[in-house]
């Protein structure tokens, strides 16, 4: 009986201190916050961040280093908000590491009045059941400051109810997206004369823009009448970015210019263009992608005339062969990487148009019309932006005078309106502008350029000066005084240069 007992006791020492023993990790896996347990960052990386492997004796210091090393990996990674929930050890060897990675549950968007949210929830890449990301974040956030009708956007994030998910807060400023300008007067003689623009860029709360234009005054040139000649223009354009979720883009413009539509308070010289008349429409359908692409079909449709315009400016003839209808098809291709679209301090942007005038669809005129327009903007000192612009055009024969290249005024300044023309075209500017105070803005300025036309020589035209942006609650205003090869010119008009 004795021995009996001694043998049972050895027996029972000898399951008691195999138990007691540590029991080797037969297999590592990972349980992330993704809907079927994945991680965000492959399971070879975590991994090789372990000290514990496959083979290892299970040992709770070790595995409490191999947590922080996770997190420090997910931080290298973006994902700030990552923790190791715990260790599970199965009867079979198998080691669970549970990681709670910081899955969005909600996207909250708060100081919105006129703006919807969906709106600003459709420009983000961060979404519900996402894993916070600081990259995207910034990415998503830089998105947001793009759009003209953001000021501010603040991302914060609060932990959920459910461990492993955060809340995700958008604190957003609207600005003023309405811009009015006006200069009216009246006569017994001549009646309403004057100019008006009114411009919104989020007409309905959803990033909707609606541009109207109108502007009727009376004008003199030698032959012309002796009271003058009275003139009006229009222009109404709407444009929705995001018909659809999936992000269709819709724009028509209408116009009836019986002269060229210039928002100035300048005065300017009689040119040529003074009697371009044009009458028609313009439309646009497309998507817009990632929010910086937008890839558009447009079909432009005009009828213009030089009717009106004297010999010693233009011949009979020559009016006659640039009368008739323009039935032009393009594409049209869009980048905008700007911090900001009314005054951007970085970024690049991006726009290249391609037309081809068709007479079998009914137009008078046939040819090919392309322009690339490049701008970029870096920072310059603490408060400063140097914005550089690159802009470019071709044709081929056949391009009526209406569909020419016209430099000089607001683009090439220092030199009269439309002083320049041709179907080939360059030019190149340069800014550097500086607070100067509370709302004022002073630029130093360069523009180079010429338009010629194909077989004639060209001569680059150099124009700079210095210029004030005065930011208003209705927009900017901007006053530019530049030299040039013989003259000194003032601009007066709405927003920045470029």
């Amino acid at each position: 009986m004795l021995r009996l007992v001694s043998q049972l006791g050895v027996f029972f020492c000898m399951v008691t201190l195999v138990a007691a023993q540590p029991q080797e990790i037969a297999s590592i896996r990972f349980q992330g916050s993704q809907p079927d347990g994945s991680t965000v960052i492959p399971t070879a990386d975590l991994l090789s961040a372990m000290q514990t492997q496959v083979g290892s004796l299970f040992d709770e210091e070790r595995l409490r280093q191999d947590a922080e090393a996770i997190q420090q990996l997910y931080e290298r990674k973006g994902y700030p908000l990552a923790r190791v929930a715990g260790f599970e050890r199965q009867p079979d060897g198998t080691l669970i590491v549970n990681i709670a990675e910081g899955r969005i549950s909600d996207v909250r968007v708060t100081g919105n009045r006129r703006t919807r949210s969906s709106a600003i929830l459709r420009n983000l890449q961060l979404r519900p059941g996402e894993v916070y990301s600081l990259p995207q974040a910034q990415r998503d956030r830089d998105r947001l400051g793009r759009l003209p009708y953001l000021k501010d956007v603040q991302i914060t994030q609060e932990p959920a109810d459910e461990l492993g998910q955060v809340l995700l807060n958008l604190i957003v400023e609207e600005m003023n997206t309405s811009q009015f300008a006006a200069a009216i007067g009246y006569t017994s003689r001549r009646g309403l004369l004057g100019f008006l623009q009114f411009s919104d860029t989020n007409l309905f709360g959803g990033g909707q823009s609606l541009q109207v234009q109108w502007q009727r005054g009376t004008f003199y040139y030698v032959g012309g009448p002796d009271e003058g000649e009275q003139r009006q223009a229009y222009l109404v354009n709407y444009t929705d970015p995001y018909a659809t979720d999936w992000g269709l883009v819709v724009g028509v413009t209408a116009y009836d210019l019986q002269s060229v539509f210039r928002p100035s308070f300048s005065r300017t010289d009689i040119t040529l263009r003074t009697f371009e008349r044009r009458q028609g429409y313009t439309l646009l359908l497309g998507r817009q992608w990632n929010g910086r692409l937008q890839v558009l079909a447009s079909f432009r449709n005009d009828r213009v005339n030089y009717d009106d315009a004297p010999t010693y400016l233009l011949s009979f003839g020559q009016r006659l062969l640039n009368r008739g209808r323009v039935v032009a098809p393009g594409i049209q291709l869009n980048y905008d990487a700007r911090n900001d679209r009314t005054n951007p301090r970085t970024g690049v942007l991006v726009s290249a148009l391609w037309e081809s005038a068709q007479k079998a669809w009914g137009g008078d005129f046939a040819f090919d019309r392309a322009t690339l327009d490049v701008r970029g903007y870096w920072r310059a000192g603490k408060e400063g932006t140097l914005a550089l612009r690159a802009l470019t055009g071709v044709a081929s024969e056949g391009l009526p005078l209406s569909e020419s290249f016209w430099l000089g005024g607001f683009d090439l300044r220092g030199y009269e309106f439309d002083q320049f023309r041709g179907d080939r075209m360059v030019l190149f500017s340069g800014e550097v502008r500086v607070p100067v105070a509370e709302g004022i803005q002073g630029v130093v300025f360069l523009d180079v350029g010429d338009a010629w036309t194909r077989g004639s020589s060209t001569r680059l035209n150099v124009g700079g000066g210095v210029g004030v942006r005065f930011y208003t609650p209705f927009g900017a205003i901007r006053l530019d005084v530049a030299a040039g090869r013989e003259k000194v010119y003032t601009y007066v008009t709405l927003g920045q240069s470029f």
